[in-house]
């Protein structure tokens, strides 16, 4: 298997050379611009109290800095484009019905917003791929440190005044809503457990995958949970199964039994800690509005399907909210409700053609393999908790789906460039061959 470390010099001398050429920064100037810009706007992503975040501004930054980089548009990304412009255009119509409530106009703003977010990462990530992930993954481990580090700050109260990173007696940083902070975490905790199996242990990644850890357990997010273990599980079994010998299996094994028991460790630790035992206790188990009576999760999601049928061209951003005092909580379902079927048909096959591009190309031996394989195992994750909230308004969520596209879009460029050029460039053409 190969190392981030070890590939960054092939991926490197690949992006310089070839028909790659023309993928390279303007000058160094631009090229330095760039990777700041991207490494203050992923560091930033933690904190969203207010609104618009500096997350927002920082975006439009950074599409500024890819066009001084000459960051150019691959043809492989223009299904998603399409996807996110049938998505968004389709609820247009059912907008004009809602559109004098600011509400709704902030939903469309933040759609239309998210859309080019995800073609921008795509954009971004497929040039230049190994010097970039190197900084999105610096900046995105520490804005998930730091954030934590503010909550578990308020969450003990250890100084007075940062209970505001905390909700309901839950960690939850700088976002509004718990559920959105321990998947936030989910992506740079998995990029850390990658690099031990495929890297090598350092302290500062041990130390910042503790404190990611614990923040997700502070959260006491249960979606978020069983995202992270649906993840984790299916990220050991890729790096597993992609591994190049007997010893890299090895490997895999012995460090998920030692990760296994530094988190039994992490976990008793907490669990000592009375507050957090009987939250812990509480949040195991079925919640008021999870089922069984009037308003809970499952009767709403009831009505909403009723309605969906009812409003094929969708009901208007939070008309379905503003009816029934409470949301869907099911992505699919919101989207269904608020901007139609056609959109909903737009997004759902959009998480089928993520699914299925990265499960294509994360078996080519690859320099960033490894990175894909954990960024794809949190994308499945974070499926089935869309089931249950809305998902479709993270900014993470399109960054991680952004990310898979543009590794996918580098791998099928690889592997084109690698092949005689009349050969078929079909990437898993180009996985190697998995020892026994």
């Amino acid at each position: 298997m190969i190392t981030l470390d070890e590939a960054r010099p092939r991926a490197d001398s690949y992006f310089i050379t070839g028909r790659a050429i023309q993928a390279r920064p303007a000058s160094r100037l631009a090229d330095n611009f760039l990777h700041a810009v991207l490494y203050l706007c992923v560091l930033s992503s933690f904190f969203v109290f207010v609104q618009p975040a500096p997350y927002e501004f920082l975006i439009g930054v950074l599409v500024f800095a890819c066009l001084l980089a000459r960051v150019r548009i691959d043809v492989k990304v223009l299904p998603l484009l399409f996807l996110m412009i049938i998505r968004d255009v389709s609820g247009i119509y059912p907008f004009f019905y809602v559109m004098d409530r600011p509400r709704s106009v902030q939903f469309m703003m933040i759609h239309f917003y998210l859309g080019l977010n995800v073609v921008v990462f795509a954009c971004l990530f497929a040039q230049d791929t190994m010097r970039r992930l190197s900084t999105l993954r610096a900046a995105y481990v520490l804005a998930g440190v730091v954030g934590t580090v503010l909550g578990l700050i308020g969450y003990f109260k250890l100084i007075p005044g940062f209970e505001i990173f905390t909700l309901n007696d839950r960690v939850v940083a700088g976002f509004k809503d718990p559920n959105v902070f321990g998947p936030f975490l989910i992506p740079p905790l998995l990029w850390l457990i990658q690099g031990f199996v495929t890297d090598r242990f350092r302290l500062i990644s041990v130390v910042c995958s503790m404190i990611l850890a614990t923040g997700l357990i502070l959260a006491y997010s249960r979606a978020a949970w069983i995202h992270f273990v649906i993840s984790a599980a299916l990220m050991v079994w890729l790096l597993f199964m992609t591994s190049p010998n007997r010893e890299s299996r090895k490997r895999v094994v012995i460090l998920v039994i030692a990760g296994l028991i530094a988190f039994a460790f992490l976990f008793a630790i907490l669990m000592s800690i009375e507050t957090v035992r009987e939250m812990l206790i509480q949040r195991t188990g079925l919640q008021s509005y999870d089922t069984g009576t009037e308003g809970s999760r499952i009767n709403t999601q009831a009505k909403a399907l009723s309605d969906i049928f009812d409003y094929p061209l969708g009901m208007g951003p939070w008309e379905f909210l503003r009816i029934n005092q409470l949301a869907a909580h099911n992505s699919i379902m919101g989207t269904l409700l608020n901007l139609g079927w056609i959109a909903g048909f737009a997004y759902t096959s959009l998480i089928l053609l993520t699914l299925a591009i990265g499960l294509r190309c994360l078996i080519v031996r690859t320099p960033w393999q490894p990175f894909l394989i954990a960024t794809y195992a949190s994308f499945v994750g974070v499926i089935p908790v869309g089931f249950v909230i809305d998902t479709d308004h993270w900014r993470h969520y399109y960054l991680v789906v952004g990310i898979i596209w543009a590794l996918s879009i580098a791998t099928f460029n690889f592997v084109r460039d690698q092949r005689p050029q009349h050969a078929d460039p079909d990437p898993a053409a180009g996985a190697l061959p998995q020892a026994s």
